[in-house]
């Protein structure tokens, strides 16, 4: 098989090959041309969704590489210009005319003819897409997105003077590491008044979005931003009941158990209580891991990894690097965080990372891989609304990828640099629960009362953190226990999408216990449902991966009692 033949491209059938997707004078003609077509019959009406789901992935695709250009370089003041543009003229008018195109399908009389077996959850979205869109929200969520391009352009922009360099917050991480006390406590004390220099700002822009948020909801018929944002996610299979019930679970069986490995961490280093810079370096004393120093290094130890889990994957990310596809490493400038974005002119993804050369960028990258085999999985779907999965089964993908990797360490790393990483993940994964829990609860808290006061909000803050945190003492650090939350990018970029990563670490945890007694069937098994993409309703898509939809104590508590066991 040569490269090429890898991700071969898709033939365009409705759209021009030469559309430049950023104009609305190309585009316009073409919601006219499918807003004009007759639909007698089932035949028609599959040829339309077709011809539509071209034109909605070069839409998709122009939109993504504006976002890619813009996040990578943060500083780039054109590539800013030209995602805000996008953001003015382009998107509002195509949500307005695919408004109109979903109008059109769900009224056409032929609709009953389809096979509901393949369309009902094409049809139950547009259904969903209908009944929240108002064209007055089209400017609301184009201020809001100029919010978010100032997040992420201030928090992009923030460096840090420490240990006689300009670093990133990002690239202060190894210091963490550390053995030296001393020096862990200074990279995190530099970090945090860097960013406490920003938290005025920081709030202000998040108030406004709040205010934006509240206003769409109610201008859709909803009392609060929430049950709007849980309708416009697409959580058909759960509510807001569902997520509070998850929270009591992760309090019951995750809380204590995290609270019993820092009192365990302490002891091992020697201390009365844990620190916020205690929570990294290695207890037993040994120097901390540095696999890497450059992408290709990065990718060469990702490639072994995922290839041992199966080939395919290794021959796919191969193919990612070829096509330049990947933007790994940490740099001043450029977007916190990490993220997955398919250009789906091409049906292949981007990956975006923000390594420093420590293991967890090893994690890091297994997860965005894991997105992005998922997204390949399903790329021969022909209708976008097919490649577009639901959010639980996408982290699902990615945090599966991560446990699967963890198991496959030893291709990379010695017997005890695999053991300490195996162990630092799976604690590092029970505590990653109780902060999914804590960001969930205080969105809900939010939006439930969309007029708080700034105090309110930190009180708040801390009432749910004392609920899930772990045993560590923040004493003598003023404001950072109240304002850890604003970190969390999440809250500015994705409102409420955070409950998703506890939900799939869930089922993640079922296929690693899978994986460890039958691997090829587990690998077997988390392909095929990958591959659904989003045809089949949650349930479906994880009954195929082989585990169950259960947030209960039941299967949480027997979760966390597998980790354990596996820690020791």
């Amino acid at each position: 098989m040569t490269p090429t033949d890898l991700f071969p491209p898709p033939a365009w059938a409705f759209v021009p090959d030469g559309l430049d997707a950023g104009r609305l004078d190309q585009l316009l003609p073409l919601f006219d041309q499918l807003a004009g077509r007759p639909l007698p019959d089932a035949p028609a009406i599959e040829r339309w969704l077709i011809d539509e789901s071209e034109l909605a992935s070069r839409i998709a695709a122009e939109q993504a590489r504006r976002y890619i250009r813009m996040t990578r370089h943060t500083d780039d003041a054109a590539a800013r210009q030209a995602y805000l543009d996008w953001e003015r003229t382009v998107v509002p008018a195509v949500k307005v005319r695919s408004d109109a195109l979903d109008r059109k399908l769900l009224a056409t009389p032929a609709l009953g003819a389809l096979d509901s077996g393949r369309y009902s959850v094409l049809l139950r979205r547009r259904r969903t897409q209908s009944e929240l869109f108002r064209a007055e929200n089209t400017e609301l969520q184009r201020q809001e997105a100029e919010l978010q391009t100032q997040q992420q352009a201030l928090v992009g922009g923030i460096a840090v003077e420490f240990d006689g360099r300009a670093l990133t917050l990002q690239q202060l991480g190894p210091y963490l590491e550390r053995q030296e006390r001393d020096l862990r406590e200074g990279a995190f004390r530099a970090g945090l008044a860097a960013r406490q220099a920003h938290w005025e700002a920081l709030e202000g822009i998040y108030e406004q979005m709040i205010a934006l948020r509240t206003a769409m909801a109610r201008n859709a018929g909803f009392p609060t931003y929430t049950p709007y944002r849980f309708a416009e996610l697409g959580r058909y299979d759960y509510d807001e009941a569902t997520c509070r019930r998850f929270h009591e679970a992760i309090a019951e069986c995750v809380v204590p158990a995290v609270r019993r490995l820092d009192r365990q961490r302490a002891a091992r280093l020697g201390l009365d209580r844990l620190r916020p810079w205690d929570l990294e370096v290695d207890p037993d004393g040994r120097a901390p891991l540095r696999p890497f120093t450059t992408q290709a290094e990065l990718v060469a130890l990702c490639r072994r990894i995922v290839g041992a889990v199966d080939p395919r994957f290794a021959a796919e990310l191969d193919e990612l690097a070829r096509r330049d596809l990947l933007d790994l490493m940490s740099r001043k400038g450029k977007a916190p965080g990490g993220y997955q974005y398919q250009l789906e002119d091409e049906r292949v993804p981007f990956l975006f990372v923000n390594a420093v050369g420590v293991h967890q960028d090893v994690q890091t990258l297994l997860h965005e891989c894991g997105h992005a085999f998922h997204s390949l999985l399903c790329r021969h779907h022909d209708l976008l609304a097919f490649r577009d999965y639901p959010i639980e089964i996408a982290e699902t993908a990615s945090m599966s990828m991560e446990l699967l990797g963890l198991e496959q360490l030893g291709v990379v790393y010695g017997a005890d640099d695999a053991r300490r990483a195996y162990r630092r993940h799976l604690e590092g994964l029970l505590r990653t629960l109780t902060w999914i829990a804590s960001i969930d609860a205080f969105q809900l808290w939010i939006h439930e009362r969309p007029r708080h006061g700034r105090d309110e909000r930190r009180t708040a803050w801390l009432d749910i953190r004392r609920r899930f945190g772990g045993d560590v003492d923040w004493q003598g650090l003023g404001e950072a226990p109240a304002m850890q939350w604003i970190a969390q990018s999440h809250l500015f970029t994705h409102p409420l999408y955070y409950v998703e990563y506890g939900i799939a670490q869930v089922a993640a945890l079922q296929v690693w216990r899978n994986y460890r007694r039958a691997p090829g069937d587990a690998v077997a098994a988390y392909r095929q449902a990958l591959a659904l993409g989003g045809s089949r309703p949650l349930p479906e898509l994880f009954a195929a991966a082989g585990v169950e939809f259960d947030l209960s104590p039941r299967m949480v508590g027997g979760l966390v009692d597998e980790v354990l066991q596996h820690l020791g």
